[in-house]
């Protein structure tokens, strides 16, 4: 326990300068009166006050069905709060650090996410939003040793100025469906127009 506890700690704090420079305020292990009412039973690793919506923050040191169970809890919780947002950082399991790519890897993967697409959009998707990830290390280099959810991703990649605001919503359902597919539902067929159209988005961020 304690080791999971001093690798939260380190992660928040690797962390913290990002929400820092976004105009937050990190708080660890806040006090119910400082969580939203529908949180009140329920104590996330942290909280970030500023700019709203105020930030919930989960560390996750895998994912995995109980993890993935208390994503979903913590969503429901906060449905309907236009306040409050999760944010969720997930801890790689083996604690190695992620190896960087060069842009051009990045772009050689996204043509063979194109040529996918074509044939299997699910494959398709896969590639793309791992090149999409594998951008986003590169822009933010301090993401190196962190798997950020697919949302906190497409967050981060708005809030830093990389991508416009309207591009969130469309890259959130994209990464929904990523995620449902590399969580074994092969039942969905991601639609062919939203793969081309991530590609694009990380074509252009790779450019």
């Amino acid at each position: 326990m304690v080791e999971v506890m001093t690798t939260e700690r380190d992660v928040l704090s690797e962390m913290e300068p990002r929400w820092r420079k976004l105009g937050y305020v990190l708080q660890r292990d806040p006090a119910p009166e400082q969580l939203p009412p529908a949180l009140r039973g329920v104590r996330p690793d942290a909280i970030a006050l500023g700019p709203k919506p105020n930030l919930v923050i989960e560390v996750l040191r895998a994912r995995g069905a109980a993890a993935d169970a208390k994503v979903r809890q913590l969503r429901a919780l906060l449905e309907g709060q236009d306040a409050w947002r999760l944010e969720v950082v997930y801890v790689l399991p083996d604690g190695e650090p992620i190896e960087a790519v060069t842009m051009q890897e990045i772009r050689s993967a996204l043509e063979n996410a194109r040529a996918l697409s074509d044939r299997d959009t699910r494959a398709g998707l896969l590639l793309a939003w791992a090149s999409l990830e594998a951008v986003g290390r590169q822009l933010e280099p301090e993401l190196a040793t962190r798997s950020l959810s697919a949302g906190s991703l497409v967050d981060l990649l708005i809030s830093m100025g990389h991508l416009p605001q309207d591009e969130g919503a469309p890259l959130r359902k994209v990464g929904d469906v990523r995620n449902a597919i590399a969580h074994g539902q092969l039942s969905l067929e991601p639609d062919s127009k939203d793969v081309r159209h991530l590609i694009e988005v990380a074509e252009r961020l790779a450019a």
